[in-house]
């Protein structure tokens, strides 16, 4: 706009002035006005859905749920998208896919290979493990988030389910959908399906007893060198102890290989994610059991005074929860006795020395009604309906053989003399006494195990005809079966060839 110059009539010199028009004026008030409109219109509207709006191909923070496709599926969608817009552009160029190109399906996820899905970009907001129904009108989502985002932060989380109209119509699967929201001052968030359920797969009785077990075990992550001696042990003595209506539950961080949950490695998290572990499974087995125990694989049950699990758990049946008191064992120290082939001895069998210090806290494990419990802990859970008792020490008790489970082969280090009335062995600084309890069940776990293994390998053959002793009673057999499945699951793991070349010995 260039200046007007005019001189004053009544001036005898000209002086140079600037004139703007009304209409300039009008124009740039205007252009102002729809400039602060756009902005509050920002500020007001989600941020996720302007963008996918506008970018909805690139964004990277999709309204829709990354599920996993075929890669016949990602190049059938990117190329109609390609030919759709080369058809807008340049409607002489096409774009044709030879069927020589037709790339082979994905194949189909390993049920036993869990799946960990971040959301969110730089420290995740979401790192979601698993999403489970937990009643008629309860869900749960279990994941974990960067530390310094939630302490110096304040995200939030708000589920939503989307139900079906009409439960007899065809529809599409109903999604849980989860709005992950960055802080309480943006609007900005991530919405992505933590759980679909298809119309009709939805069954009230689940959720109500009889449950599909008695007793269930939770462990929490197995990782490092793990003994397969000792192993082994651990699951004979315990598929022994709850019997068969009883299901395990273990979780590979790199140890074994039941249920590969190797994916959290890149998520640096106390104990390889303990927490995340025992609370998703926690939540994914919550209505398949009365009981549900959290202890660790060097760690062994016993109920003193010969009294049985279903006794223990009928005094305990109106507490949510109890507590297991520990007796701390030495991993080190074995009876010398130059007659004894420790070789061809168990571990529990031969591990006879506890730590009698009085007076000191020590660790406790915990077994609790899953049913009632929101969410749970390595120790004990603080989220629970109902009572928890602590006092159970004169009905159930656990051995500790601590970090014996990571020694590869024979674990006695330390022959000592057998400790005669009730005397004490110092060792480190810690009195020991003798103690045999796990010891006098020995025999009868491997009789037990040995019947077990020998079905694996001849399934046909008859025990009795070749002389095996038997446990009696209908439950060992019931129990063949469900263990025969969990030494085949673990066969195919690198520590039963371990095992096996061992010729079943240490």
């Amino acid at each position: 706009m260039k200046p007007a110059a005019r001189k004053d009539a009544g001036a005898g010199a000209g002086v140079a002035a600037f004139g703007v028009s009304c209409f300039d004026i009008k124009s740039f008030v205007a252009s102002l006005a729809l400039l602060t409109l756009v902005v509050a219109l920002w500020q007001l509207h989600p941020y996720q859905p302007l963008l996918s709006a506008s970018r909805s191909s690139s964004s990277s923070c999709p309204l829709l749920p990354r599920h996993p496709v075929s890669a016949y599926s990602r190049a059938a969608n990117s190329t109609a998208a390609d030919t759709k817009a080369a058809a807008s552009t340049v409607p002489a160029v096409a774009v044709t896919m030879p069927a020589a190109a037709v790339l082979p399906a994905a194949r189909p996820r390993d049920p036993n290979k869990r799946e960990l899905r971040p959301y969110g970009s730089a420290a995740a907001l979401l790192v979601q493990m698993g999403a489970y129904r937990g009643g008629p009108r309860t869900f749960a989502v279990v994941g974990f988030a960067s530390k310094p985002a939630h302490v110096y932060g304040t995200p939030y989380f708000k589920c939503e389910w989307v139900p079906n109209p009409d439960p007899a119509s065809p529809a599409p699967p109903r999604p849980l959908l989860v709005h992950a929201y960055y802080s309480t001052a943006s609007r900005r968030y991530e919405r992505f399906v933590a759980l679909e359920e298809a119309p009709g797969s939805y069954d009230e009785s689940r959720f109500r007893p009889p449950f599909p077990y008695e007793y269930l075990y939770c462990g929490s992550s197995l990782y490092g060198n793990l003994s397969a001696a000792r192993m082994r042990e651990w699951l004979a003595y315990h598929a022994h102890f709850f019997g068969p209506s009883s299901h395990f539950v273990l979780h590979d961080a790199g140890g074994v290989s039941p249920e590969d949950i190797r994916a959290e490695a890149e998520y640096d998290g106390y104990y390889y994610n303990q927490f995340l572990v025992v609370n998703d499974c926690l939540h994914r087995y919550r209505h398949a059991t009365n009981w549900t125990f959290f202890f660790d694989v060097d760690e062994y049950i016993y109920l003193p005074d010969g009294r049985t699990l279903q006794e223990v758990l009928g005094q305990l049946e109106p507490y949510t929860q109890f507590t297991i008191e520990q007796n701390p064992m030495s991993s080190k120290l074995c009876v010398e006795d130059p007659n004894k082939e420790y070789s061809r001895e168990w571990g529990f069998e031969k591990l006879v020395f506890r730590g009698s210090i009085t007076g000191v806290r020590r660790d406790h494990k915990y077994a609790i009604q899953a049913r009632n419990a929101y969410s749970t802990g390595v120790h004990m859970s603080q989220n629970v309906i109902g009572r928890t008792s602590h006092k159970t020490e004169s009905l159930i008790r656990y051995y500790h053989y601590h970090n014996s489970i990571n020694v590869m082969g024979e674990p006695c280090r330390i022959f000592v003399p057998k400790p005669t009335n009730g005397s004490k062995v110092m060792f480190e600084g810690i009195p020991y006494v003798y103690d045999n309890n796990m010891k006098r069940l020995a025999g009868e776990i491997k009789r037990f195990e040995e019947f077990l293994v020998n079905m694996y390998h001849y399934p046909d053959s008859d025990p009795e005809e070749d002389g095996t002793h038997l446990p009696t009673g209908k439950e060992v057999w019931d129990a063949a079966e469900k263990l025969r499945l969990m030494i085949k699951r673990y066969m195919n793991s690198r520590k039963w060839d371990e095992l096996r070349r061992g010729g079943f010995d240490e």
